[in-house]
């Protein structure tokens, strides 16, 4: 659920307003106080534990960084396969990126849940699912309390974005490439997981041949309501309202340590995919959700982050440019006419009130543009079906094999068997069906 540093400050807030509370001259005040905090106090260390949630990987690896940190990747071996197993397979591996105040559990709520790592390993896919630093088993030595002290080390927070895109991904790649011998990986990012990979090709910060597919869920660059003549190439930007251009915290707010985010879904857990569930239709879709996987996604896998990321990230639904670069504040997708085409495959959510589908066409579409070659397919998972996928219900609905899962392993066995990609005209035949069907 985070670092536990984070925790105890949050603890510390409560109980300043708690001692508060014990001078009013309420005695009903004082007991609905008290047991207040006492839930807020016990619920997220209780929760994880009435709810046990076990992930079903085979091996567990560390990367180590320059910075002094340990990545985990945690190795789900292709069916049949043996422990330790090096050989290169006939496909290439797939390493699996979660968002942002996430962890591994996004792609394996454990046996008998969705699991997006077990479906590709068990269809003859080397799955590597990777956390970022400070996400799950990722840490510092000693853990968690080098990481609670050193949050004031780095300007604005403890660290930023760019470390996520300077050091762990190139670090997790080369090390899977060296670990299985593959000359190409296949990235599957969701969320913050793809905005990460966007960033990191716009930068232009390494060999694009080390990939060979792009997989994104819920992922943009630019989420800005005005319409980019440059970007667009003439299409209407159509919706993009996102919950996230009314969500704002004040400057004075805003600390150079971790937003708590991991504390307060394990402290409302035990509400997850009732009607008090106030991520319902935020985080996932009513239509395509059930209350014990809500339950089990909210206990376990969102995690505490620094603000610093937030607000970087955050700049994605800037007013007018999108993304921008953490340090020359330069918007991120135009950069991306830099980098060589890699094809991409680009999930959206219809009912995702984070990353709007026209907002990932936004994207999808200036990639598609780059040239002829760029091979861009997009595709909206229960389209004209009775679900309507939100954020993170892609990845753990009931359904979400059939309309995410079996797509997303089809295009990777395609790009590994060398048929036919998915040009700019295919996206764009697609779109128009789409425009008449809605008309």
């Amino acid at each position: 659920m985070g670092l536990p540093g984070t925790h105890f400050t949050v603890i510390l807030i409560l109980s300043s307003l708690y001692i508060a509370v014990l001078r009013s001259r309420s005695l009903l005040l004082k007991i609905f106080a008290s047991l207040l905090f006492v839930w807020a106090f016990v619920c997220p260390f209780v929760t994880p534990l009435l709810l046990p949630l076990r992930t079903q990987e085979d091996e567990i690896h560390f990367v180590s960084c320059p910075d002094g940190w340990r990545i985990n990747l945690a190795r789900y071996r292709p069916l049949g396969s043996f422990a330790g197993e090096r050989k290169q397979s006939t496909t290439a591996p797939v390493i699996l990126c979660h968002g942002a105040f996430a962890n591994r559990v996004t792609y394996d709520l454990g046996a008998g849940y969705p699991s997006l790592a077990m479906y590709l390993a068990e269809k003859g896919h080397d799955v590597w699912v990777l956390e970022l630093r400070g996400h799950g088993r990722s840490h510092t030595k000693p853990e968690w309390l080098y990481t609670t002290l050193s949050q004031g080390m780095n300007e604005g927070g403890s660290w930023s974005v760019m470390k996520y895109i300077e050091v762990d991904l190139p670090a997790a790649v080369q090390y899977v490439r060296n670990h299985t011998g593959a000359k190409k990986v296949h990235w599957v990012g969701h969320s913050m997981g793809g905005i990460i990979l966007y960033s990191w090709l716009g930068l232009a910060m390494g060999n694009t041949q080390d990939f060979a597919s792009i997989v994104t869920l819920g992922s943009a660059l630019d989420h800005s309501m005005e319409r980019q003549n440059d970007i667009d190439k003439g299409v209407e930007p159509g919706n993009m309202n996102s919950t996230y251009h009314v969500l704002y915290v004040p400057r004075s707010f805003r600390s150079p340590g971790m937003a708590p985010f991991g504390w307060a879904c394990a402290l409302l857990a035990p509400l997850g995919g009732t009607v008090l569930d106030i991520f319902l239709g935020f985080q996932y879709s009513p239509s395509s959700i059930s209350r014990d996987i809500a339950r089990r996604l909210l206990a376990h896998n969102f995690e505490a982050e620094p603000w610093q990321v937030v607000f970087e990230i955050h700049t994605v639904f800037s007013k007018k440019y999108g993304m921008l670069h953490p340090v020359t504040k330069e918007p991120l997708l135009p950069l991306l006419n830099h980098s060589l085409p890699v094809p991409l495959l680009a999930f959206a959510g219809g009912c995702d009130h984070q990353f709007t589908p026209d907002a990932v066409k936004r994207t999808a579409y200036h990639l598609a543009a780059l040239d002829d070659q760029q091979h861009v397919k997009m595709i909206v998972p229960g389209e004209g079906t009775e679900v309507c996928y939100g954020h993170y219900d892609m990845l753990i609905g009931p359904r979400a094999e059939e309309h995410v899962f079996e797509p997303l392993e089809r295009w990777l066995h395609e790009v590994d068997a060398g048929q036919h990609w998915y040009s700019q005209e295919d996206l764009q035949k697609c779109a128009r069906s789409k425009k008449v069907r809605d008309n």
